[in-house]
């Protein structure tokens, strides 16, 4: 083998692009990954949730020395109008090791550390400006003037690969397709004080997911994470919805951090961190191509990301696109794998991972199109809930009478029931 062509290039120093550097690092090939940020973390932004079978089936016993934040035990659900919310809440202390809030740097910092030491080559502060393309086949990248050559390169880039977008390699990234996320990490004394502010105990964390007013009838939800010492507070909203209603983000985000609800998360927190972000979320019918000749893309630049309103998953399925890319080279053998070769990283996918997003076929297009999920329901229940608790100098009403009126508040009721129905046969 020529010494100056690497096994692989990766180019994006995320989830996916580390776990498959590791991945292939660890079986002896030589591996390049090429990261934009300073370091490996450093420009991520994500919502700050990561299940851990996925960091299982990468590292085996080692993932629990991992620097995660804290073991998820309490989850809440919220519906939210302009100031008031009705939760759901679970504690499940049953759940062992299941999932784990994170931190996108010192997390990803950690695993570059793993990959490094398992002989992956990381070089950072490079931007990667295009692929080498020769007689149709991807042979390497440019970056920053040099020509470096690879037998496949692996695109990890993010939600936007332009490396593949400028040579027509995959398609175009769909408005449609995208939601806008921003995120808040508000900073505390002590692990003691997050404690407090979430019911939980120590070392113990928690999730909440909302949606209703704080979007202003977009379709998009918010999310609060307890960390060790800190709290992650954002939303997300349908990129096609934010745009049409013409509200700056920054006043949306706002008004999340100062409703009633959620503001006890993050009052008297210290602001350490804010950004934005692109999010892909429109499910299996709009997933790219995963391969070509001397190409395979992971992560969200593959779109792998599934929001089903209660959870929201890209981490693990980025770990776990990582490993199936770098197994499928490690078990094409050395050389130069064709184009067939490399579909069968596709096949890895479709007999894995894709399977959760076939199941949840038509969920995007069902919540993007029914907007009582983000304006009447949450109406609905926080005004039936008030009544029920409601306690004056009036007669009493019956339960019965209280849920009949707040029925006869949906216009459409057996529409709204199949509607409900559909939804949950999707999700």
């Amino acid at each position: 083998m020529d010494e100056d062509v690497f096994d692989a290039i990766v180019v994006g120093g995320g989830f996916a692009g580390l776990s498959a550097a590791y991945r292939l690092a660890t079986a002896g090939r030589s591996v390049l990954l090429i990261e934009r940020g300073s370091t490996c973390g450093a420009k991520n932004l994500t919502g700050g949730r990561i299940y851990s079978h996925a960091l299982r089936a990468l590292l085996g016993d080692r993932w629990q020395e991992a620097p995660v934040q804290r073991e998820v035990k309490r989850e809440v659900l919220a519906l939210l109008t302009e100031t008031d919310a009705v939760t759901v809440e679970s504690t499940l202390t049953s759940a062992q090791q299941e999932s784990y809030t994170v931190l996108a740097t010192p997390l990803l910092g950690w695993l570059a550390a793993e990959a490094e030491q398992a002989g992956a080559m990381i070089v950072t502060g490079t931007t990667v400006d295009s692929l080498i393309v020769r007689d149709g086949r991807v042979c390497g990248v440019r970056a920053d003037g040099d020509e470096l050559e690879a037998d496949v390169v692996i695109d990890c880039e993010g939600i936007n690969p332009l490396l593949l977008e400028r040579e027509g390699l995959i398609r175009r990234l769909d408005p449609h397709a995208v939601a806008v996320g921003a995120k808040y990490v508000y900073r505390f004394g002590s692990s003691e004080e997050v404690d407090r502010i979430f019911g939980v105990r120590p070392g113990e964390g928690a999730a909440v997911l909302g949606m209703g007013a704080v979007t202003q009838g977009v379709f998009g939800g918010v999310f609060c994470y307890a960390n060790t010492d800190s709290v992650s507070l954002g939303l997300v909203l349908d990129s096609v919805g934010w745009k049409a209603s013409g509200r700056p983000i920054l006043d949306t985000a706002q008004a999340l951090r100062e409703h009633p609800a959620l503001a006890r998360y993050v009052d008297g927190g210290e602001l350490v961190e804010y950004g934005a972000h692109l999010v892909y979320e429109g499910g299996y019918d709009t997933l790219p191509a995963f391969s070509g000749d001397g190409w395979l893309v992971c992560g969200d630049a593959a779109g792998l990301c599934l929001n089903r309103g209660f959870t929201i998953r890209g981490m693990d399925y980025a770990v776990l696109s990582g490993i199936a890319a770098a197994d499928t080279l490690i078990e094409a053998g050395p050389g130069r794998p064709s184009a067939q070769t490399l579909a069968g990283y596709g096949d890895r996918l479709d007999r894995g991972l894709l399977r959760d997003f076939r199941a949840t076929r038509g969920a995007h297009d069902w919540m993007s199109s029914t907007t009582d999920l983000f304006t009447v329901y949450p109406r609905l229940a926080v005004d039936t809930m008030a009544a029920l608790y409601h306690v004056g100098p009036e007669p009493l009403t019956p339960v019965g009478t209280t849920l009949w009126r707040a029925a006869r508040q949906l216009r459409k009721p057996v529409r709204t029931a199949r509607t409900l129905l559909k939804g949950v046969r999707t999700l």
